[in-house]
């Protein structure tokens, strides 16, 4: 399992590099496109649809970013009323209201969960800066997932939700955010497009722990999903590793957040 998990992460790695820095803004537009028709692929799992009716949901979900992408102010507005719902709903589980489990319900919630990232990820790589930014947002999340891992692991003495995610401490939580920060500033003193930028180090340490925070949402929320529908991964698509949703559950979170608070202090560069 984990040679596995190495030979794919030898893979992926390079490709997603490979669609950041050497992809036009245009073919970067169907690359991400391509990630989420197959992140709502999955996310039809959750709605119990069949074959064809999966697929035709991932495709419906890149027909809409496609069509409304430049529509960023809407999508953002639907992303922030959705991660807030996420966020009452893991505090309460296993509590839920049946509303929520409706099937045109759970569609809908794919929408708003995953096509704003589509949308976030595509007005970051039209930014000068483009290539640094979405560099940054990467290193902040996965900062924060390692450092919660390690934390955890050595000091985790109390579970933050036990039912949504039991591997998660509050100790973990707090060393993923202090990692986060470590890194992120790290980065706005050595990345030259970063750096160049005229944002203190008081806003930039703010701006780093929030999106770790939101970061953590993602994961925990994909986490109750499968719990709900009783499933380990949301997909075998990437061998060793589950599925899309399993690998970028905090991007889709974070990637929202960071188009918008990062294109504002990249607009006051």
């Amino acid at each position: 399992m984990l040679r596995t998990r190495i030979l794919t992460a030898l893979i992926i790695a390079p490709a997603a590099l490979a669609a950041i820095f050497l992809l036009s803004v245009e073919d970067f537009r169907w690359f991400i496109l391509g990630l989420v028709v197959l992140s709502g692929w999955e996310w039809a799992n959750f709605i119990r649809l069949g074959t064809l009716g999966r697929w035709l949901y991932g495709f419906g979900l890149g027909v809409l970013l496609y069509t409304t992408g430049d529509l960023l102010q809407m999508w953002m507005v639907l992303a922030g009323f959705w991660w807030l719902i996420a966020l009452a709903l893991i505090l309460k589980f296993p509590e839920q209201p049946e509303f929520f489990k409706r099937r045109e319900i759970l569609a809908g919630l794919g929408v708003i969960a995953l096509v704003p990232c589509g949308v976030s990820l595509n007005v970051l790589k039209s930014t000068p800066q483009a290539e640094s930014l979405i560099v940054l947002l990467l290193m902040l999340i996965w900062s924060a997932d390692i450092g919660a891992y390690f934390v955890g692991r050595r000091f985790g003495q109390r579970k933050l939700l036990p039912a949504v995610s039991p591997g998660k401490s509050v100790e973990g939580l707090f060393g993923g955010l202090a990692v986060t920060l470590i890194v992120g500033l790290l980065l706005t003193v050595t990345v030259a497009p970063i750096a160049q930028m005229p944002v203190p180090a008081v806003l930039w340490g703010f701006v780093f722990v929030v999106i770790a925070l939101v970061s953590v949402l993602g994961d925990l929320t994909l986490s109750m999903f499968k719990r709900i529908r009783g499933v380990k991964d949301s997909s075998q698509l990437l061998p060793g590793h589950g599925g899309i949703l399993d690998r970028l559950d905090s991007l889709y979170s974070s990637a929202p957040l960071c188009a918008v608070l990062v294109t504002y202090l990249a607009g006051q560069a």
